[in-house]
């Protein structure tokens, strides 16, 4: 595993997990949740069952860590686009270690959980932020599959979450800056046409409701699993025996990255 820092703070670093030969090999970027809560890290968080499955097959996983918001007060440490464009940034960096890493960036798979899954799915629709938004990047790097597990897909619906207090956290500001933000912040109305998009949500999920799912159509390129009986952790190994979701999930992004 190598450490890459994408920044100057301490949080601005990723894991790069990737086999010991020069082969060209497809890239997994995996997304922790808990942005509302500087108490979580990378490795903490459960996606760190993504990065150990995955660490040890013929792929790279990079793995990111990020800046997060206070877990109580005003959000000083990570005020919005802190923690946006920290992913962002992250990704794009791929392609400064594409050449030196044998990394082949037309096969890119994208997966976060909860907050993560959010960050995600966004960074995977960055075309169609508006062009006067800071978070507008020209040249975004391209993700071919995105993946959200428990995900914050759409902000607008803060009702769906069990602390609906954070988004305003998370775009910080007053009324006005909040309403201008939001668009360009919210995965659902950023949907790229180009992207293979797959939410994956438990059905008695109470952290972030299946709800959040009501804003997203299914079509040709956005598949949607409901999860009977699941909540917002228990298909990851350590919060429940029954395997058969983790399993279908990590069958998933195997299936992506071939």
């Amino acid at each position: 595993m190598k450490i890459f820092k994408y920044g100057e703070d301490s949080q601005q670093y990723c894991q790069l997990y990737r086999p010991d030969n020069t082969q060209m090999v497809p890239v997994l970027i995996v997304i922790h949740g808990g942005y509302w809560k500087d108490n979580h890290s990378l490795d903490s968080y459960a996606t760190k069952r993504i990065v150990e499955y995955f660490a040890d097959k013929n792929i790279a996983v990079w793995n990111i860590e990020y800046r997060r918001m206070n877990a109580f007060g005003d959000n000083h440490s990570a005020p919005w686009p802190t923690s946006l464009l920290d992913v962002a940034m992250a990704v794009d960096y791929l392609k400064t270690i594409e050449r030196s890493e044998y990394l082949d960036l037309k096969n890119i798979t994208i997966v976060g959980h909860s907050a993560g899954g959010h960050l995600a799915t966004w960074c995977a629709s960055r075309k169609n932020i508006n062009k006067e938004s800071p978070l507008y990047h020209n040249d975004p790097l391209k993700i071919k599959h995105a993946i959200s597990i428990s995900g914050v897909v759409d902000l607008r619906r803060s009702e769906d979450l069990g602390q609906p207090e954070q988004v305003t956290k998370l775009l910080s500001g007053n009324n006005f800056q909040i309403a201008s933000r939001l668009r360009d912040s919210n995965p659902v109305e950023l949907l790229d046409s180009k992207v293979n998009y797959h939410f994956l949500h438990g059905t008695e999920d109470e952290e972030v409701s299946i709800n959040q799912l009501s804003s997203i159509e299914q079509n040709s390129n956005i598949l949607i699993d409901r999860l009977k009986g699941k909540d917002h952790f228990n298909f990851f190994p350590g919060f429940t025996s029954d395997l058969r979701c983790w399993n279908k999930i990590t069958d998933l992004i195997q299936s992506t990255l071939i």
